[in-house]
């Protein structure tokens, strides 16, 4: 049995960590209502913007813009967003092991690019090649969206790759948070692909553009990555916070039992010391009298 002061510091260092883990989970609930609510107000522009950028594509003729024309695929790169810092369960895990089961299965040279440390330092002695890592931005603006989608568009453009995957965590509730790898350029054109088709009651034709088609489409794709990429990190800071909430709400509840079983180690080993002092008086008395 330990003693009474080895439990009594034990004690004093859970009630420690407790307050630690209850004010980091206290934190997360505040910033995941926060980055729930942009991430709420992020989806419906993004999502127009996807369904516009996936139906110009659709109706686009054949090497009318290089992100709208898929090629031979020689190389790959795929775009890893993980969180700048740990102590958020099985966040970081999920994307990472997710992404690496993906590269263990491609056939063609593939290479990353890491958004938040976390996921560079996973693959930072591994065999593929890290193309450049960025920290994950404590506020998540347009402008440092944008410097992340001229790199990767100069990647694509200067056919250093042929195909761009992007994988993340997507926010789904509090208590989920789903694991995500898909195709981000070339751009997927829309499901329907003949000019001229009957679709929903819709008779499928081209766009006119003003001033031109490569003016448009060039300043469409451009600003359309962009956006993509800001509501891809903003899924995944609002699914860093819960997973964070909820890793550290755990934590404060089994620290809590940690401190009620202790406390009865220590009341137990407390009662053990004063019945022996008890006894040995007891037996000393006796043996004066």
């Amino acid at each position: 049995m330990l003693s009474v002061g080895s439990v009594k510091r034990k004690i004093r260092s859970i009630k420690n960590i407790r307050q630690i883990t209850r004010a980091m989970m206290l934190v997360s609930a505040a910033k995941m209502k926060k980055a729930e609510i942009a991430i709420r107000s992020a989806r419906p522009y993004a999502g127009s913007m996807e369904q516009i950028m996936a139906s110009v594509a659709m109706r686009a003729e054949k090497d009318t813009h290089p992100l709208l024309t898929p090629r031979e695929v020689n190389r790959q790169l795929v775009i890893m967003v993980t969180s700048q810092r740990g102590l958020c369960g099985g966040f970081n895990a999920n994307v990472t092991k997710n992404t690496l089961n993906f590269l263990m299965q491609q056939t063609i040279p593939t290479s990353l690019i890491c958004i938040g440390q976390k996921g560079s330092l996973y693959f930072k002695n591994m065999n593929w090649e890290m193309v450049s890592n960025y920290s994950f931005p404590d506020k998540i603006t347009y402008g440092e969206c944008q410097q992340i989608a001229e790199e990767i568009i100069e990647l694509y453009l200067s056919h250093r790759f042929d195909r761009i995957y992007v994988s993340y965590n997507e926010f789904k509730s509090v208590f989920q948070q789903c694991p995500i790898i898909k195709q981000f350029i070339p751009i997927e054109p829309a499901a329907v692909s003949l000019p001229g088709a009957v679709h929903p009651n819709k008779f499928i034709t081209d766009y006119l553009y003003e001033p031109s088609v490569n003016i448009v489409i060039e300043q469409l794709m451009a600003k359309g990555i962009a956006i993509q990429i800001q509501r891809i990190l903003l899924e995944s800071a609002a699914a860093e916070h819960s997973a964070r909430m909820v890793a550290m709400e755990s934590a404060t509840k089994s620290a809590g039992e940690m401190i009620n079983a202790l406390s009865l180690s220590y009341n137990r080993a407390r009662q053990a010391g004063i019945t022996k002092e008890i006894t040995e008086i007891v037996g000393a008395s006796e043996a004066l009298g």
